[in-house]
């Protein structure tokens, strides 16, 4: 089947390639490959030309500070009030667009047209930045959605203009993939702990971390078996960053006395809100039949790996 894939070279899509590239074919959308997704014409003339079965859409500005500078822009651009102001779009004035609106909105919407029209299957991945992390216990696929910054609201937005028939996926912190483009969390904790003479972590703050290889492999569990709505495509594991610190410090032989406890008030003033405690379960992939891999065990994969190169 071709399977067309925006973020083809992000964390995630480049994964997807190195283990699925003799499964599909796959077919790259990317402005590195001279396809915009803000260039509606354009995209759709590509796409018409390449006549996928399937869109995986990756592709999103994730940077949650960057985005909330877009925020008074984009508002103003796009004059969105409401969800039902996203179905009359003028989608041809954000052509080059790589504001948070542009990329998350204006592309998905681009993406999601031509499926409907072309009566194909998009899968749209998500993020867990779509809830505030008020709620005082775990969040489901039923649970109702409350963002509270700008990355988080442009990537409901971006739900939102999908198709009854797609499938969105809804992922938290991705790790374990080793990218020469982006350094994920694990990476990221590692490179520190190597250089920096202290780390400070903060303990109240809970995320669901996400092994790559799981959401990969998930995804392709769900395109075998045709699964359309939404599903929670999240590890097991509810950690603070300072536990994960600790963790791939003690599993990559590194110095914990170099991790020091800090309040996500202090690391986070003056920028962007996050939510502070979001817990997705993944009940509802289990029930399908998918496992996810522990975070501690996964970490042991990691190094595992890592020590063979």
């Amino acid at each position: 089947m071709k399977v067309a894939i925006t973020g083809a070279s992000g964390l995630v899509g480049s994964r997807f390639f190195d283990l699925y590239k003799s499964k599909y074919d796959l077919i790259p959308i990317s402005s590195s490959f001279g396809v915009d997704i803000t260039d509606r014409k354009k995209l759709h003339k590509f796409l018409s030309q390449k006549n996928p079965g399937l869109i995986i859409h990756l592709a999103a500005k994730t940077n949650v500070d960057k985005c909330e500078e877009d925020k008074v822009d984009d508002l103003k651009k796009s004059k969105v009030k409401s969800i039902s102001d996203l179905e009359n779009l003028d989608t041809e004035k954000w052509k080059g667009s790589t504001s948070a609106f542009g990329v998350n909105v204006v592309g998905t919407k681009n993406l999601s047209d031509y499926a409907k029209r072309n009566n194909i299957k998009i899968i749209y991945v998500s993020t867990d930045f779509v809830f505030d992390g008020e709620k005082n216990g775990e969040y489901t696929e039923a649970d109702e959605v409350s963002p509270i910054n700008w990355y988080g609201q442009t990537k409901l937005y971006g739900e939102k203009v999908l198709g009854e028939e797609s499938l969105i996926a809804r992922i938290s912190y991705p790790y374990g993939f080793k990218s020469n483009i982006k350094k994920d969390i694990v990476w990221t904790m590692v490179s520190l702990l190597e250089e920096k003479d202290r780390v400070e972590l903060v303990t109240d703050q809970i995320i669901t971390p996400t092994f790559i290889d799981d959401i990969v492999r998930a995804l392709h569990f769900l395109i075998e078996n045709n699964i359309t709505g939404l599903v929670n495509v999240v590890g097991n594991n509810f950690l603070s960053p300072y536990e994960i610190g600790i963790a791939i410090a003690s599993q990559f032989g590194l110095e914990e006395g170099k991790i020091e406890v800090t309040t996500r008030a202090k690391l986070y003033k003056g920028r962007a809100k996050r939510p502070f405690k979001v817990c997705l379960k993944n009940d509802k992939l289990r029930a399908l039949g998918f496992e996810m891999t522990g975070f501690f065990e996964s970490l042991t994969q990691i190094n595992q790996k890592q020590s063979l190169l």
